[in-house]
């Protein structure tokens, strides 16, 4: 790291560490070093950035807005501002800047917003459209990072760069492995009754050649998948369904052998990770059973999750992951939406402000869905492409890593709306890669 900053506060705390060393260190790219004696900051080397009441001669002066020192969870009423182009909130009076990018990171980045009471949505999860970003109008901007690489400029010149930090992640979300395979002999003879009952003799004849090995079933798409991520130099990442059928959880049996064999192929050549389900939601018990099993299946440890519907409950769907050993969590964003529901594209660690404390789990929020695109917006192929491209520009310029998240079903391109969606990911990931 070439930028060093010199971070100096009379007073601490762990909200204030973290959010130090999440502006700094995660989103500027800087070595961080801590002060709390004025004589020796004084002789500290790299970028003095004073943060206190009063100034120092020498320093940056970061006035503080107070949140860092608060212990509660309380209703925050915050406005934005515009500084330098860029939303801002927590701002100050004195200083040499108009707010306090340490406790405005606190705030967005730790999702304060869902710890507070909220009118969920339908599957029980904090809605897109409740979020402070997406209501003052900067849910599509990363300004965490963005705030950090125009500090970055002002403070070490026009020649920083955080671009050279760029990264890309594909990742697929793995709700239904297969069509019609290992689905067990009572949900296989239903849906030969349905297609019975509707005379969709084309779907009847398509799941007795995929029963009859006589085709491939159009889900497994998994070689497909991998081709195109070889040529690109792209690699992937899996997050697998693997629970007791249920309204809300359709996917293969965890049981049956045509899964497992299917499963510890991907991962010889990916990493797989759990998908706990619907039903378990942020049941302990329930989601180490699914990820117990997947380890059995795998024969390797499970050390990424990801939440199938993205049901999550702050902070308790987050200790879950710690307390079973997971180790990298990405279900940072939105289904219904596109951009940055923690206002950074950049992993950083969970901080539970229950326990006022930094947990040791990574978080990796993602910009957007497959479905997000063509199951919420109805975008056809070619406005999907483009809407997707449109942001990698954005997360390059700030040295983020850009998650995307698709499904492999997309690639069977089975239903209507997915028609074309194998050249959208092609063409999308040859634009998105590092």
């Amino acid at each position: 790291m070439d930028a060093v900053i010199a971070l100096y506060s009379p007073q601490t705390s762990p909200r204030f560490r973290w959010s130090a060393k999440v502006f700094f260190a995660v989103a500027m790219k800087a070595e961080l070093v801590f002060y709390s004696d004025e004589e020796a900051f004084a002789s500290a080397e790299g970028l003095k950035v004073n943060y206190s009441p009063a100034p120092i001669d020498g320093a940056v002066h970061i006035s503080p807005h107070g949140l860092l020192w608060e212990q509660e969870i309380s209703e925050q009423e915050f406005y934005t501002s515009r500084w330098e182009g860029l939303p801002i909130i927590c701002q100050r009076q004195i200083g040499d800047l108009p707010f306090d990018p340490l406790s405005a990171t606190f705030f967005l980045v730790s999702r304060y917003e869902e710890y507070l009471p909220f009118i969920a949505d339908a599957h029980g999860r904090f809605p897109s459209t409740e979020s402070f970003a997406y209501q003052n109008d900067f849910l599509n901007q990363p300004v965490v990072n963005q705030w950090a690489l125009t500090l970055g400029k002002q403070w070490f010149g026009e020649t920083f760069s955080l671009a050279q930090h760029y990264s890309y992640k594909t990742t697929v979300d793995i709700d239904n492995l297969f069509a019609y395979v290992g689905k067990g002999a009572l949900r296989t003879l239903g849906a030969i009754g349905k297609d019975l009952s509707k005379f969709d003799f084309r779907g009847l004849n398509e799941r007795l050649m995929v029963l009859l090995k006589l085709r491939r079933d159009p889900y497994n798409t998994f070689r497909k998948q991998r081709n195109i991520n070889k040529n690109a130099g792209v690699e992937a990442m899996y997050f697998m369904l693997l629970s007791d059928f249920g309204p809300r959880d359709r996917n293969v049996s965890p049981y049956s052998t045509e899964a497992a064999v299917k499963l510890r192929e991907i991962a010889d050549w990916s990493i797989v990770g759990i998908h706990p389900s619907y039903a378990s939601n942020s049941q302990l018990e329930a989601v180490s059973k699914e990820r117990s099993m997947l380890q059995e299946i795998i024969r390797r440890p499970v050390l990424h999750s990801r939440q199938h519907y993205l049901r999550m409950l702050t902070p308790s769907t987050f200790r879950n992951m710690v307390e079973m050993g997971v180790k990298e969590e990405h279900s940072m964003g939105y289904a219904d939406l596109p951009g940055f529901r923690a206002s950074i594209c950049s992993p950083y660690t969970f901080y539970d402000l229950e326990l006022e404390a930094e947990l040791p789990l990574t978080i990796h929020p993602f910009v957007f869905m497959d479905s997000t695109y063509a199951e919420y917006m109805n975008y056809d192929a070619a406005q999907a492409e483009a809407a997707m491209k449109a942001w990698v520009p954005m997360v390059k310029e700030v040295g983020g890593q850009f998650i995307s998240t698709w499904h492999n079903r997309t690639f069977a391109e089975k239903e209507a709306h997915w028609a074309g969606w194998v050249n959208v990911y092609k063409n999308f990931i040859d634009a998105a890669k590092a």
